[in-house]
């Protein structure tokens, strides 16, 4: 199995044809420059693949680290709430949160 970090590169290297050499724990969406359309894209991405059905509001943001969201992903894979409503990019989205 993927770590969720690699799940994380993969999914933006592969559905976003962003460069892998630019992805570093740090970086964050933002200076991977996607728009909110995307960022909501990657986040149902993640979910499909992970299992994960929720992922917390603000956890995929413009300003979240590729770090944070594995570390999200890999709390709620090993005993966080998969399985209960998906409730995640659109109000950070929406909100402005860039």
């Amino acid at each position: 199995m993927d770590s969720a970090y690699q799940i994380v590169t993969r999914n933006l290297a592969e559905h976003f044809e962003v460069d892998p050499a630019r992805l570093t724990p740090e970086t964050t969406l933002e200076q991977l420059e996607l728009d909110s359309l995307s960022i909501l894209e990657f986040g149902l991405l993640l979910q499909e693949e992970t299992g994960v059905r929720r992922l917390d509001e603000g956890v995929v943001t413009f300003r979240t680290t590729l770090g944070a969201i594995a570390a999200t992903l890999d709390n709620q894979r090993t005993g966080g709430s998969a399985g209960t409503e998906v409730r995640m990019v659109t109000g950070a989205v929406l909100a402005g949160d860039r």
